[in-house]
């Protein structure tokens, strides 16, 4: 009998990408980033986003050089002249570690015109600000099937 090594390879090799297969290009907001620390991965499913998803899941990924203990985590659909709040969540990082921030039911938001997806990682609680500081930002287009894009 031959051991077949072809089946525990495509194993391994689809554990390994799977993930990447959801992930998305972004952009940090301010095109140069953040001191806090870095976003490695921005992950969507379904990807791509096909026309009857009403809600999303969101997981951002990264490394923090500082901490948050009071901050929240804010989803938007923005364009030229609309920006839409879609989810609000909590959310406590430490430094030095990394983070996985998981968004879902993330509201399916399309709007005129050319839009992104914006993520804005918040503190609350910085110096004596009444206002939270956007600690870190980053923006990126909703993975579309062909079909979503015929139908918008």
């Amino acid at each position: 009998m031959a051991i077949s090594y072809v089946q525990p390879l495509l194993l391994l090799v689809s554990l390994f990408f799977l993930p990447a297969l959801h992930a998305v290009n972004f952009e940090y907001c301010n095109k140069s980033g953040y001191d806090f620390g870095n976003v490695t991965h921005v992950n969507i499913s379904p990807n791509p986003v096909g026309p009857d998803v009403g809600e999303l899941s969101i997981t951002v990924i990264g490394h923090a050089k500082e901490s948050i203990h009071a901050g929240s985590i804010e989803v938007y659909a923005k364009s030229e002249n609309i920006t839409d709040l879609l989810r609000k969540q909590p959310c406590t990082i430490e430094s030095g570690t990394k983070f996985v921030l998981p968004l879902s039911e993330v509201p399916m938001d399309i709007l005129e015109g050319d839009y992104k997806y914006v993520v804005s990682l918040l503190d609350e609680k910085v110096g004596d600000s009444k206002e939270a500081k956007v600690r870190m930002c980053v923006d990126f287009d909703l993975p579309t099937s062909s079909s979503t894009l015929s139908s918008a």
